[in-house]
């Protein structure tokens, strides 16, 4: 027999005979000692080339040929062919592999720190009100179990700070937003912003000021954090497939989902730098509107530094150090 060896499968099972392929007369024909068959070329098709692995010839009925990586129906020299070759040869040359896999760590690189961050903006800015809502009254019910106890402040003091807050946040200009007052001797002076509108205050942040202008200073930055739905977007960046699902159908697929992530990150407190020198311009601009001065945030961040080396806030975690944030409050 003559024509290119390969090996025929029937379809039906697994085992390969071996067989001699070859073309006369527009016609496709398999030998073997025990079969001969043709079929029309138009037939056939024949996967493009890899490398140097086998080509897998489909025949009709199921059936199939594995040819040598160099074995190639006559086509006319067309553009698909061309194309074909083409693809081959750039596939087994190094370069071309190397460039497109630097390409891609580029587009991956730029994906996450440009497109996912302004997905997340883009989603957090469109979620619903009570989805937001439910993940903050969820997540601080699971921080109420596992971290936090109820505030021993006298209900006096909460009215007065409550009084402060509400002033800040119409200077802000916004609404729906609410105090709320708790204790962790584990997590220390802290304040946090839920989504939904929350703001958590500590005892202990309260009994580490030395003013209430500073304890004011701190809310007003969270409230900054609410007003650019910080960690709603710290939530969706760090959860990818969820900011492109979202991104898709228009909305979050589970609120609770999202919440189960919330507690821990909380606790972390690890907002980027970004977002922690945006809330700082916020919170800036609405100690200017009620006439307290910025150095009282200034130096409440540095006194947390010094006192708290190794163990820093959370509003002061991962971020920019007080000194940067000192020359930021400049007017």
């Amino acid at each position: 027999m003559s024509g290119t060896p390969a090996t025929y499968h029937d379809g039906r099972t697994s085992a390969g005979t071996p067989v001699c392929v070859r073309v006369a007369d527009g016609l496709l024909h398999v030998e073997s000692d025990a079969f001969s068959t043709a079929f029309p070329l138009a037939a056939v098709q024949l996967e493009p080339r890899l490398g140097e692995l086998p080509r897998r010839l489909d025949l009709p009925g199921g059936a199939s040929c594995l040819m040598p990586a160099d074995f190639a129906l006559p086509t006319p020299p067309d553009a698909p062919a061309r194309m074909e070759r083409w693809v081959n040869e750039l596939e087994v040359r190094w370069t071309p592999a190397i460039v497109a896999a630097v390409a891609l760590l580029v587009l991956l690189w730029g994906g996450i720190v440009y497109g996912v961050p302004r997905a997340a903006k883009l989603v957090a800015n469109r979620m619903s009100p009570v989805v937001e809502q439910t993940m903050g009254t969820q997540a601080l019910a699971t921080l109420d179990r596992i971290a936090l106890e109820a505030s021993a402040l006298p209900d006096a003091r909460r009215q007065v700070l409550t009084a402060r807050f509400a002033q800040l946040v119409a200077a802000a200009g916004g609404n729906g937003y609410s105090l709320t007052f708790r204790a962790s001797p584990a997590i220390g002076p802290n304040a946090f912003a839920l989504p939904g509108g929350t703001v958590v205050l500590l005892d202990e942040l309260v009994a580490t000021a030395e003013h209430d202008d500073e304890i004011a200073a701190v809310l007003a930055h969270e409230i900054g954090h609410l007003r650019e739905r910080h960690t709603m977007r710290h939530v969706l960046q760090t959860s990818v497939a969820g900011v492109l699902v979202a991104a898709v159908v228009g909305d979050v697929l589970s609120a609770s989902s999202y919440a189960a992530a919330l507690p821990a990150f909380l606790l972390e407190a690890r907002y980027s730098r970004a977002f922690e020198l945006e809330a700082d311009q916020v919170g800036f601009a609405i100690l200017d509107r009620v006439g307290i001065d910025r150095a009282h945030f200034v130096r409440f961040l540095a006194r947390m530094e010094k006192d708290h080396p190794s163990n820093v806030p959370g509003f002061l975690s991962t971020h920019p150090r007080a000194d940067e944030r000192s020359r930021a409050a400049a007017p």
